[in-house]
């Protein structure tokens, strides 16, 4: 085996890259090429560099070490306007611009490293130096304010992770999706950018030159443990139409995907599982074990200003640190939900059919599953006590149970670092805390929304508080 390491040094300690800090292997990739066709760099492109990217490209996707960063204070640029006005004027608008801030370099060592295995130690020796030739041509990586230089060298085995970096590995149980490299890949830009030069002609404008012949591959950081394991399905009426259903009704829908999993998990181990499948599948557990069981999480639609709040997606998500069978539940599920009816029990009659997820999951899912540091209550938090004294609502009590709901959920406080709440949502499309409806059981406790500010980035999905296993209390990431 060998290791082949690009290795990417900033002039600057900001990063401005679309996709937030490491930037995808992806990105590099495309850097790469970008340097070698660009200016007198282009008249000494080679085979061998055709090759040695090619043989990139047919790699295991690589780990990242990169330097962690830190707050950085967001600002206003204007930018031109594309609103087509008739009357041909110059129009600006704002955008919001938030770098990353790289935390300080330790001397002369990279800011960034891409670290490729390769099976046959032979092929990465020839390969090499063509890559370090492509990495000296870098001329930026992010956007073009972004200045760069890479080098490109053979990895010496070393114990992980090192000093003063943070390491993102690949992983199987989901983690932050990253666009890695795929077999033809080189082929495919080269696609998009001859289809770019002539994306305007007479008949319009051809709006898909964009390069989208990627993998995608979950990443998490190392030392942290697994993120919980999910399965993703949209919803769709019995007759094929489109489903929707009010916010406010996420208990039903909770409701009728714990009755299709136990019967699924029944058909699949019979009765002499039914003590696992009661406690786990359906939620009846014991006071010891109240969060080892499976969370059914109905998703309302937000994410945008004319979002309506409608559930037309759903999750079902292990809890934290499961393994063995209590993980081979949501994989057989992931194969046998699709197109299963969903009924409330007792009812004969469905009220929808799950069918899978299509390809990249849509902006809803990546609202709910990606990697974040700021969090926003979607439907409200229940609290677990009350949270009120002789003066009225007491701030103190409300923070307090609002930590230890977070505690429960199985996140550390101390990865906190602000917090508020409110009665108003946060989101376009839901309603004010009292408006859920709950079970009868938790009627008498207070509910509201809540913001969640960590220090560091926190995968979701991510439900706290009483009724998180069925979709009360559910967040999104909002953009950094």
């Amino acid at each position: 085996m060998a290791r082949i390491e690009i290795q990417v040094r900033f002039f600057d300690d900001r990063y401005h890259g679309y996709g937030g800090w490491p930037p995808d292997p992806a990105r590099i990739f495309q850097a790469l090429v970008f340097g070698g066709h660009i200016g007198a760099a282009s008249r000494s492109w080679t085979e061998s560099h055709e090759k040695a990217l090619e043989w990139l490209c047919a790699l295991p996707a690589p780990e990242i070490d990169c330097r962690p960063i830190g707050p950085c204070c967001a600002y206003s640029i204007f930018v031109p306007n594309n609103s087509l006005d008739p009357n041909r004027q110059s129009t600006k608008t704002t955008k919001r611009v938030k770098a990353s801030l790289l935390t300080a370099t330790n001397g002369d060592s990279p800011d960034l490293i891409y670290r490729w295995t390769a099976p046959d130690p032979a092929e990465a020796h020839i390969h090499l130096p063509a890559l370090d030739q492509l990495a000296s041509r870098l001329l930026a990586l992010g956007w073009g304010i972004d200045l760069a230089t890479a080098e490109a060298v053979a990895a010496i085995e070393e114990s992980r992770p090192r000093a003063g970096y943070e390491t993102l590995v690949p992983s199987h149980r989901g983690g932050r999706p990253m666009r890695t490299l795929a077999p033809g890949l080189l082929a495919h830009l080269r696609d998009c950018y001859e289809a770019s030069r002539v994306r305007v002609t007479a008949r319009g404008v051809n709006p898909y030159t964009r390069p989208t012949d990627f993998r995608m591959m979950p990443y998490r950081k190392l030392g942290e443990n697994a993120p919980r394991v999910w399965c993703a399905f949209e919803l769709q009426r019995i007759d094929g139409e489109s489903f929707s259903l009010d916010w406010r009704r996420v208990q039903d829908v909770a409701a009728w995907l714990r009755h299709m999993a136990g019967e699924a998990m029944m058909e699949e181990f019979g009765d002499e599982d039914k003590p696992w499948i009661d406690s786990y599948v359906m939620g009846h557990t014991a006071k010891h074990e109240l969060g080892r069981r499976l969370s059914y999480l109905p998703l309302p639609s937000v994410g945008h200003l004319h979002s309506d709040g409608g559930i037309r997606r759903v999750l079902i998500v292990t809890p934290a640190g499961a393994v063995g069978r209590d993980v081979e539940a949501v994989e057989l599920l992931r194969i046998k939900a699709p197109g299963h009816p969903l009924m409330p029990p007792g009812n004969k009659r469905p009220e929808a059919a799950l069918v899978p997820v299509p390809s990249g999951g849509g902006s809803v899912f990546r609202r709910y599953c990606t990697s974040a540091c700021s969090w926003r209550s979607v439907t409200p938090v229940i609290l677990h006590g009350h949270n009120t004294d002789r003066k009225g609502l007491s701030v103190r009590k409300t923070e307090k149970l609002i930590f230890q709901a977070i505690d429960s959920a199985g996140y550390s406080v101390d990865a906190v670092e602000r917090l508020s709440f409110q009665t108003a949502p946060y989101w376009p499309g839901c309603g004010p805390a009292s408006a859920i409806k709950t079970p009868q059981h938790l009627n008498r406790w207070p509910r509201l929304h809540v913001a969640i500010d960590f220090k560091r980035s926190i995968e979701g999905p991510l439900a706290i508080g009483l009724g998180r296993h069925y979709g009360i209390g559910i967040f999104a990431a909002i953009d950094d």
